[in-house]
């Protein structure tokens, strides 16, 4: 057997195969190559998306607020959300009424009421809610009266169903009056006035006689202290 007969068949083999190879490669350049360029000018010829620059110019304030699909609220604003839709289905404003119930830093229930183009907003005393989730009926009823009071007033006009308007300082100021007057020996005495029922004083009259009531304590504190030596 020639061995060197044998190598240049081996060789030439191998040459051709390289060859065939190299030209498999260079065409596979060529159409990817193609294909780029094909994909570059369908690109070209798209017309470029517009971005708006404002996106929200075309919505109202209240179509701004509602949270998306599948946010999940917590027990307490769960609740009042529930009873909010409750009541809006009850009351049935046009149009349509939706709700969204917030907190604020001290975790009472905000509730905010829009049809779209009208926004109203309601604050819940945090004290008062968590009552009437307890199951206290006086606290239930008074939660539902006063936000369906006031969602009668604002979407179907009817101001005299609107509820009496109260502040947090309103509410604190009562029983904090209460406990000034029973610790007060005299206050009668003091100011020179018959205690006045603070049920039947307005906000401004109730706030007056429980600051008088603590300068009364506070000047009755003071005379009992010891003269200084």
């Amino acid at each position: 057997m020639d061995f060197g007969a044998f190598l240049r068949y081996w060789a030439l083999t191998l040459a051709v195969f390289v060859f065939y190879l190299f030209a498999i490669v260079v065409a596979s350049l060529d159409v990817f190559a193609d294909l780029a360029e094909t994909a570059r000018k369908r690109r070209a010829e798209r017309k470029p998306a517009v971005l708006d620059p404002n996106p929200l110019a075309s919505r109202t304030i209240a179509q701004t607020i509602f949270p998306g699909p599948g946010q999940q609220l917590d027990g307490m604003r769960g609740w009042v959300a529930h009873l909010a839709e409750d009541l809006v289905r009850q009351v049935n404003p046009r149009p349509p009424v939706q709700t969204l119930v917030l907190e604020d830093s001290k975790g009472h229930p905000f509730v905010h009421f829009s049809n779209g183009q009208r926004l109203e907003t309601y604050r819940l005393d945090r004290a008062m809610v968590d009552a009437a989730m307890t199951g206290d009926a006086a606290r239930m009823a008074e939660v539902s009266e006063r936000l369906r009071g006031h969602l009668t007033a604002d979407f179907l006009g009817r101001e005299d169903a609107r509820p009496a308007r109260t502040t947090e300082l309103a509410r604190e100021t009562k029983p904090a009056a209460a406990k000034a007057e029973a610790a007060a020996p005299a206050p009668a005495a003091v100011t020179g006035e018959p205690a006045a029922d603070l049920e039947s004083l307005s906000r401004e009259e109730r706030l007056a006689a429980a600051r008088a009531k603590a300068e009364a304590l506070r000047a009755a504190r003071q005379a009992q202290k010891p003269p200084a030596e």
